[in-house]
């Protein structure tokens, strides 16, 4: 298995993409280790952090949700150049649907370039109000799914395993281009 620590590449991007209110600056902040604030306070735009992981430059790129920046061009030029790309739902049967679409775009744009995967955030809730598992959203999305609950700081070493096995990939996928041209 390729190991991270054995190749020097200087950066990933990591996006994360969904709808408004699902946690995506909450995942942002999971990572970072800042702060996680429970107030909603939107995203305007994009928030981009870098953060060292073993010998790579993580680029995280948190774009907001809102209609204005799902639905146009500022999210076909951002998500271009991805590594990996996390759409964030919240778990709802409604959010999970409009992820679906959010999949497709994403595809269109990054084509076999990015690897897409899915984390079904707030699964704390699942009992509370029928938020859909892990499973039945991947079922849904048709990308790996993971479940989280990222207002938790334990989440935290759940992240980076998902990321450090999805990271490995990336590298892997980079070395076999390198190893074509």
């Amino acid at each position: 298995m390729l190991n991270p620590e054995s190749i020097n590449i200087s950066s990933i991007k990591l996006s994360i993409w969904g709808h408004p209110a699902v946690g995506k600056t909450t995942i942002l902040r999971l990572l970072t280790k800042d702060s996680i604030n429970k107030k909603y306070l939107p995203t305007q735009g994009m928030d981009v952090k870098v953060i060292k992981y073993k010998n790579l430059h993580l680029k995280i790129w948190d774009f907001g949700g809102q209609s204005a920046y799902l639905n146009n061009e500022y999210i076909s030029n951002n998500l271009i150049g991805s590594d990996l790309i996390l759409i964030v739902t919240d778990s709802t049967p409604r959010n999970v649907l409009k992820s679906r679409s959010l999949i497709d775009k994403a595809n269109e744009i990054v084509e076999e370039d990015s690897k897409i995967i899915a984390i079904a955030n707030k699964q704390d809730l699942q009992e509370l109000d029928g938020r859909m598992t892990p499973d039945r959203v991947e079922n849904v999305l048709q990308v790996k799914t993971y479940g989280l609950t990222a207002i938790n700081p334990v989440e935290r070493a759940k992240l980076i395993d998902i990321l450090n096995q999805h990271l490995k990939n990336v590298l892997i996928r980079r070395r076999l281009k390198d190893l074509e041209l």
